[in-house]
């Protein structure tokens, strides 16, 4: 059998290093610290304006033919409202790349804030609520939530003035808090990022049981105090700390030793008599 080679490119994004654009072409840092060379030809619809350092590009990474290494093909700048899925794809890792600032001396810079100013600058700004928006629903992944506000919030106010600022936060954030996952509000409420959800930040405030029963496994003692002080909260931490010590007698003193403090919630004097009990043996 004969195996035909798999000749499809790779995608990739990155930022502008350096473009002579009176001679065409220049190169990209991509994260990791590769680079690729790009030729003005290479771009899907030549670009209207001058191409600066910094900017973001994505397109095809291609082998060289007439050099080691690769080259940019079908490239364009992101521009366009939609792009806006591509600072959500580069949330879950950190991207880096390096850059000449006006020096020559290279700098780190986040390729996630550098997409995310790039777009909120081109946007109309009654549309750029719709655009951080978009793609947030109930199967939006809960590990990146918070980051994802902390990113939308620290780009929006990083470039717009203050009224403004607050005047697109206050859209989106409470755009949020409406169609919150259970996983995602678990998460504002275990870092207190309220205003995330619309909510003002100052202070505590009860979410609903049912949110605990869901999230359960990531409830740790801390958590458990905070609960505690919540209108349901004593009969969730008994119910809580019964089920932890549910198998008891199978377990050894390496097992009880790390639930020792959540002793404290127990109700029932014969289950902590039985616990003191097999600690001592």
């Amino acid at each position: 059998m004969v195996l035909k080679q798999n000749s499809t490119p790779a995608m990739f994004i990155g930022a502008v290093k350096w473009f002579d654009n009176n001679k065409g072409f220049g190169t990209i840092a991509l994260p990791a610290g590769e680079e690729l060379f790009v030729h003005i030809r290479r771009f899907k619809i030549p670009p209207e304006h001058i191409i600066q350092p910094g900017e973001v590009i994505v397109g095809d990474k291609k082998v060289d033919p007439k050099r080691s290494g690769y080259l940019a093909h079908n490239c364009r700048i992101l521009k366009r409202s939609e792009d806006w899925k591509f600072v959500i794809s580069l949330l879950d890792k950190e991207h880096t790349v390096h850059l000449p600032d006006s020096h020559g001396r290279e700098q780190k810079h986040n390729l996630t804030s550098l997409t995310a100013r790039q777009l909120l600058r081109i946007q109309p700004k009654d549309l750029i609520p719709k655009m951080l928006t978009a793609n947030f629903d109930v199967d939006f992944e809960s590990t990146i939530f918070i980051p994802y506000a902390e990113l939308i919030d620290k780009s929006i106010t990083g470039i717009f003035e203050r009224e403004v600022a607050g005047d697109i936060l206050s859209k989106v954030f409470e755009y949020f808090g409406k169609h919150v996952s259970h996983q995602i509000l678990f998460r504002v409420w275990k870092e207190s990022m309220f205003k995330y959800i619309g909510y003002p930040s100052e202070g505590d405030y009860e979410i609903p049981e049912l949110v605990f029963n869901l999230n359960a496994t990531e409830i740790n003692y801390e958590d458990l105090t905070r609960i505690s002080t919540y209108s349901f909260g004593k009969s969730f931490c008994t119910d809580f700390v019964n089920a932890l010590f549910d198998d008891v007698e199978t377990m050894d003193k390496s097992d009880l030793e790390p639930l020792l403090p959540y002793i404290e919630f127990l109700e029932n004097e014969a289950s902590i008599d039985k616990i003191h009990t097999l600690l001592q043996e």
